[in-house]
């Protein structure tokens, strides 16, 4: 049966008579009112996240995730002002509501400048810049930037400087700081010293009762042997690992002594990377095999930035480690050996050697400053008085200016007859020390700081080395307000040359 629908129709009966009412008709709504999205950036576009927005005396929301925060639209001209903490505020006149609905502001970020210097004024790279939640890295010229940033303390760290810090009210546009460089007086300890519980036990003593205030632990020695289980498959691969001691212990032991920590990895000389990888070495062209040193030791080439990275993978694992300073050595050219027959990838006049080297440590500190690492380089006491690279690739000048930490081997039983006027310099070890420096220093004209290593062996000509010589030493280096570290092949140190600890 087909069914009709029909309006049902109530009839009422009034004085006034009859009424209609159609039921299913409603009441047409009132206009819905308009919103307006506000969607708040950074000069790029990015969002920003907890802006408060005032859309003018009607309402402020904080925005959301994307940068936008609602209100109702007024249906006449809106101002919109937002402000963000790390912001400059910003505001912006709606005069019609349009067709998207959508108005965008975009806040011009807080900047603030700064530049970071030595005590003698010179910009200090890699030192690590913090503001609030924000930390940045100087440049070559000890320049900094931050953005974003509210006001609070401006702290500048390097290792091997003392802190620094700064108050900034957050409108200075630019803040300056300087760093005092921090003496560190040290001994060294071989990777077997470090691995013995009761030589290393020594040893963390000997700094405990005296002046010394750092050791340097090898990481990598001359023949190339490593004294830990790194996690740098390269090692193991070419058989160098040697473990000995277990690093985090210490480091743990160094930190809670208050002890700064350096650690040492002979860079260019390695047996076991020359055997592994002779395409990388240094090639005989009297042999046509891997080039040696007299002694037998194979060299990597230092030209060829594949010989780099090994070497650098070891830097960054001691620095992730918790070292505070990487100390290359043997980061050199070869001296020893037939040198006449040694064939590089790169150039071997003295621009090549030395553009090698520099490269190389500036790598270095492009990794490990931004990681909280100091960088140094051993170069031969010669360079600090002899012009030229003297075949080594090594320059005062180009190191000051490569690296952080610059450790001449001033060792007086290596200067011939004749140096500084002495017929034999193992027997003034104290003037010696002094003439090196003071040809040396002039020299330094970049920001590194010079910290020498002093002689505590007995070799060569001249009464056997105690007290009195190796103190000799410490005091010229202590007079240039100098560090200096005690090099003995197998750590045993002249206690009686140390001054005790400060109470």
């Amino acid at each position: 049966m087909r069914k009709l629908l029909l309006p049902f129709v109530l009839v009422l009966a009034g004085c006034s008579g009859p009424s209609l009412i159609v039921v299913g008709e409603g009441v047409p709504p009132a206009p819905a009112i308009p919103e307006l999205e506000g969607v708040i950036t950074d000069p790029a576009g990015a969002p920003i996240e907890s802006a408060l927005v005032a859309f003018g005396n009607l309402d402020e929301a904080e925005t959301d995730g994307s940068g936008k925060a609602v209100s109702e639209w007024p249906r006449s001209s809106l101002s919109i002002a937002a402000s963000a903490p790390g912001f400059h505020p910003g505001s912006i006149e709606v005069l019609e509501l349009p067709d998207t609905r959508v108005v965008k502001l975009a806040l011009d970020p807080v900047v603030l400048s700064g530049v970071v210097r030595t005590a003698d004024g010179h910009g200090l790279p890699g030192v690590l810049v913090s503001l609030g939640d924000q930390t940045v890295v100087t440049d070559f010229a000890g320049s900094f930037q931050v953005e974003r940033v509210v006001a609070g303390t401006v702290e500048a760290t390097k290792a091997s400087y003392h802190e620094s810090s700064a108050a900034w009210d957050g409108e200075a546009p630019t803040v300056s700081l300087a760093l005092e460089p921090r003496v560190i007086r040290s001994i060294r300890a071989s990777g077997p010293s470090a691995g013995d519980d009761e030589r290393w036990g020594e040893l963390l003593a000997l700094a405990e009762s005296t002046e010394v205030n750092a050791i340097v632990v090898d990481t990598k020695d001359e023949s190339g042997r490593v004294f830990y289980d790194t996690a740098v498959d390269t090692a193991h691969e070419i058989g160098a690992v040697s473990a000995q001691y277990d690093p985090a212990e210490v480091l743990a032991d160094l930190r809670e002594r208050d002890i700064y920590a350096i650690t040492r990895i002979v860079t260019f000389q390695d047996r076991y990377m020359g055997a592994a990888y002779p395409e990388h070495a240094v090639w005989d062209a009297g042999t046509n095999e891997t080039w040696t040193t007299g002694g037998g030791q194979a060299f990597m080439d230092a030209t060829d930035p594949a010989s780099w990275d090994y070497p650098l993978a070891l830097a960054v694992e001691a620095c992730e480690l918790g070292y505070d300073e990487i100390q290359f050595d043997y980061v050199r050219f070869p001296t020893d050996g037939p040198v006449d027959r040694a064939v590089y990838d790169g150039p071997n006049d003295q621009a090549g050697r030395v553009t090698a080297i520099s490269s190389f440590l500036t790598e270095a500190r492009s990794r490990l400053n931004p990681m909280g690492c100091a960088v140094a380089a051993d170069v031969f006491a010669v360079v600090f008085s002899a012009s030229g690279d003297q075949g080594l690739g090594q320059k005062v000048e180009e190191l000051a200016d490569s690296v952080d930490v610059i450790s001449p081997m001033i060792y007086p039983s290596h200067y011939s007859t004749g140096w500084f006027g002495f017929e034999c310099p193992n027997a003034n070890p104290g003037p010696v020390v002094a003439r090196a420096l003071d040809d040396g220093l002039p020299r330094v004209t970049g920001p590194a700081i010079v910290r020498p290593w002093i002689q505590d062996f007995t070799y060569g000509c001249g009464e056997p080395y105690g007290e009195a010589e190796v103190r000799s030493q410490i005091d010229e280096a202590e007079a240039r307000d100098l560090g200096w570290i005690l090099w003995n092949a197998g750590s045993r140190f002249t206690e009686a040359a140390l001054d005790p600890a400060a109470e």
